[in-house]
């Protein structure tokens, strides 16, 4: 959108900013509500915000909307269009789809509702893929509660030959997500799968052997603008799929990057996504072919945003925000990331039970190349151990020079760090 200079307002070098009335849809359980917060405030945005949360916010209290489990009623609604905001920006699954509501209701750009079901519900989504034919697991949808040995054999056949996977059909973070090695373990992992989900239905699907990466980008007038490429450089081979340690830029080769961006902008269109962050996640097998796993309307989960920086000093939040609030295209497409190597560690949860302490802090802040550590999981909460983690225990960020250093650094955290849950 080209509008007159009078009109711009720049900000981190080269983005440019038109409308600045923007409504952030924050939910009590993200990670990441300060960081939108604070990137609205260096962008000397208008901000308002729509959340659950029962916490006070660092806003005025005329800046914030309360909405119980972000339920959308007539009198939120009207009283919203009243104030007549330029953007409406959510962050995860759930508040994207708010977002998205209140856009069409007042008239603003958004991905249909549809299209943002396909991307929560892994059926719908793996039915999409199917339709346009895109390198994808093979798949098959059971009851919950099913149990009947002939019908599991005929959807196992359905399938692929063992190791399989069960998968709660919407949900994130890899919870309820199971790999199966036989037959005769199906049975208890549909059980355990089922503990993490209240849908009535479970997918199986075929397990891709091969090494697992994350691609972030934004969607411009349909086009997928690739922002970064994570590695995911320790193995994902079950039985339960914690997320350990991203790394970015990718030391996958060009060739590779380029069949991933090809491969996740059809997923976009199959989905019919057109607009805003796309976060996808994909595996290669060793032959070179790509599988893609989900394609999500929203940005990296977790904290993990914070191991991208763009030109000197932008963040992804920052970039987000210049995007929902009318950017210039050409400004994002030219946007690159910092040169050094950078990535994060998620502290995985151990065991359940609830949290008594933890140690190695000190040591882990002082360790050359550690940019910060966030614990996210206050003392006294119970926490639960995979495949039914709910939150992860807090995150590491690393910045090096190098490749190497960055993922040993990262490690090295894990080393250092000790939780202690009582049972």
């Amino acid at each position: 959108m080209k509008l007159p200079s009078a009109h711009k307002n720049t900000f981190s070098h080269s983005m440019i900013v038109a409308m600045t009335k923007v409504l952030l849809v924050l939910p009590s359980s993200s990670y990441r509500s300060s960081e939108f917060v604070l990137a609205s405030k260096r962008m000397d945005l208008d901000i308002t915000i729509l959340t659950d949360a029962d916490t006070p916010s660092i806003l005025p209290l005329d800046k914030v909307i309360h909405l119980p489990d972000l339920q959308l009623d007539p009198t939120v609604m009207t009283y919203i269009e009243r104030l007549m905001f330029d953007a409406v920006v959510g962050v995860d699954d759930i508040s994207v789809r708010v977002a998205a509501q209140i856009s069409t209701r007042l008239g603003l750009p958004t991905n249909s509702e549809e299209s943002l079901f396909a991307t929560a519900n892994k059926v719908a989504f793996r039915e999409k893929q199917s339709l346009f034919e895109l390198p994808q697991p093979r798949y098959a949808v059971l009851d919950k509660d099913e149990r009947d040995p002939k019908r599991l054999l005929d959807a196992t056949t359905r399938v692929a030959s063992f190791p399989l996977v069960i998968k709660p059909i919407s949900g994130t973070q890899s919870k309820g997500v199971v790999r199966v090695d036989h037959f005769e373990d199906l049975v208890h992992a549909l059980e355990v799968s089922s503990l993490a989900t209240t849908d009535d239905k479970l997918l199986l699907e075929e397990y891709v052997d091969g090494s697992e990466y994350a691609l972030e980008g934004v969607l411009v007038d349909s086009k997928l603008v690739v922002l970064a490429i994570f590695d995911k450089p320790e193995p994902l081979d079950g039985p339960f799929f914690e997320e350990s340690i991203y790394v970015t830029p990718s030391k996958l080769p060009y060739p590779l990057q380029s069949e991933a961006e090809r491969v996740v902008q059809r997923s976009c269109e199959s989905l019919g996504l057109w607009t805003g962050p796309i976060h996808a996640e994909f595996r290669i097998k060793d032959n070179g072919r790509l599988y893609i796993l989900e394609v999500a309307a929203r940005s990296i989960g977790g904290s993990c945003a914070k191991a991208l920086q763009f030109g000197s000093d932008t963040t992804l939040e920052e970039l987000l925000l210049t995007h929902a609030s009318a950017i210039e295209s050409d400004s994002i497409r030219s946007i690159r990331q910092r040169k050094t190597y950078s990535g994060v560690l998620m502290l995985p949860t151990p065991k359940t039970g609830t949290l008594r302490g933890i140690t190695g802090v000190e040591q882990v802040r002082s360790l050359k190349y550690v940019t910060s550590l966030e614990l996210t999981t206050p003392i006294g909460t119970f926490v639960k151990a995979p495949p039914l983690t709910e939150r992860y225990m807090g995150f590491v960020f690393a910045s090096s020079p190098g490749y190497g250093s960055t993922v040993e650094t990262l490690k090295k955290s894990r080393e250092l760090l000790s939780f202690d849950i009582s049972e």
